[in-house]
């Protein structure tokens, strides 16, 4: 009943106040870039235009997407608001900062020299742009900025997003955490999480999807992007509140299917009612405009909002697997994409149903960037470096994993067989 599920809030407050480590935001992170993932995995094979496509693309492909679109990045911002917020509980803020440059600024300079001119060469040699070996390529890696030019983040644009707004958020976050702060904002919380107030972040989420009529277009320039500094600054504002106050949490976790069904009204009234503005509201008037905002910033918040309830309500379990998977996280991310558009170029030139081909490329994008770590990243300090993954991963192996599963195994045969 209703008192039971409060009871049991309440005794995994108390323990996710005891604990350093919060193994929910691990898989939070890990379902996130999965999400990340698939999404990629998709793209060239729906009707979108992508860096590479296939020549037979499915309309039904870009529903899908178009579901994931606006907010599969948002909780990666989440996830990075609540491990800031962990950090500190644990590290000196200078501390925090230089992990941040070494675990982040390293893996983008890296990806934007080695990792990423893959992608263009194979969208320069599908649309014709460009004729020759990749050894030929190597000399144009830096004609020009992308999409002219050459030379792009591709999927590692928001890292410098991340490090700029870990660099201004720390205050805020300090004083969350300071005696004042928690003076402060302990009882406002409690109110936030009895009256589900956090629902409130939906005005400046509807805001910042308001500022698109100033950028025309959700294209992530950096400079000229307000929308996206205000959506991923209350994204992460909103991943600190979960970390540091867990009975706000607690509230998100039981508020989670209002929060599905509030996403599946706003997707569909953006569907039906905006059904070819993508985000670009500039050629709504202002009333339609801010109709469309409001909808938008809402869908955003809804599903992070579910997707945060669901994941850390059901996925609270400190595995070996999890450990694993946490450190392999940034290298595969890193990696995934350019092994993506590797087979959907080349699985261009095969007549093979669609459904097979997305199977495909996906079991190639993981299954490719997880050996490449098994093999050689976490296996060798300068390439753990390179792709941003904490010198400790070179003790938690796969083999690891597999003796814990095998453990598991031979626990409940022998529990099943007596």
């Amino acid at each position: 009943g209703w008192s039971d599920e409060r009871e049991r809030d309440r005794g995994r407050v108390a323990l996710a106040e005891r604990s350093a480590r919060r193994a929910e935001f691990d898989w939070l992170r890990i379902v996130a870039i999965g999400l990340m993932m698939l999404f990629h995995s998709c793209l060239g094979f729906s009707s979108w235009p992508w860096h590479v496509n296939d020549p037979h693309r499915s309309v039904l492909l870009g529903d899908f997407l178009s579901f994931l679109w606006r907010w599969r990045v948002a909780l990666v911002f989440v996830v990075s608001g609540a491990a800031l917020m962990l950090a500190l509980s644990r590290h000196r803020p200078r501390e925090i900062l230089r992990e941040r440059l070494r675990r982040l600024g390293i893996p983008l300079i890296f990806g934007v020299l080695v990792i990423v001119p893959p992608q263009v060469y194979y969208e320069r040699l599908q649309r014709g742009q460009f004729h020759g070996s990749y050894l030929d390529f190597q000399p144009h890696l830096f004609d020009g900025i992308y999409p002219a030019g050459n030379l792009s983040w591709h999927h590692l644009w928001f890292i410098p997003y991340l490090l700029v707004l870990t660099a201004i958020g720390m205050p805020l976050l300090l004083w969350m955490r300071s005696a004042s702060g928690r003076r402060l904002l302990d009882a406002a919380m409690d109110g936030v999480a009895r009256r589900h107030l956090y629902w409130l972040l939906a005005v400046p989420m509807m805001l910042c999807h308001l500022l698109l009529r100033l950028q025309h277009g959700d294209d992530h320039t950096f400079l000229g992007d307000p929308h996206g500094w205000l959506e991923f600054a209350t994204l992460m504002v909103l991943g600190a509140m979960l970390a540091q106050w867990p009975q706000v949490l607690a509230a998100v976790q039981r508020g989670r299917y209002a929060a599905t069904a509030v996403g599946l009204i706003c997707f569909f009234l953006l569907k039906y009612d905006w059904p070819t503005i993508g985000d670009d509201p500039t050629s709504l008037p202002l009333g339609s405009a801010t109709g469309w905002s409001a909808m938008a910033g809402l869908d955003v918040l809804a599903w992070v909002l579910a997707i945060t309830g669901f994941v850390t309500r059901h996925l609270t379990r400190d595995t070996p697997l999890l450990r694993y998977a946490t450190e392999a996280s940034m290298p595969v991310y890193v990696l995934h994409q350019t092994l993506i558009v590797y087979a959907v170029y080349h699985l261009a030139h095969v007549n093979w149903p669609l459904g097979v081909k997305i199977v495909l490329t996906l079991s190639f994008c993981v299954m490719g960037s997880l050996a490449l770590y098994e093999a050689a990243i976490r296996r060798n300090r300068w390439l753990r470096l390179l792709f941003g993954v904490k010198d400790r991963a070179a003790d938690i192996g796969l083999d690891t994993v597999l003796s814990d599963l095998g453990l598991k195994i031979t626990s409940r045969w022998r529990a099943r067989s007596s």
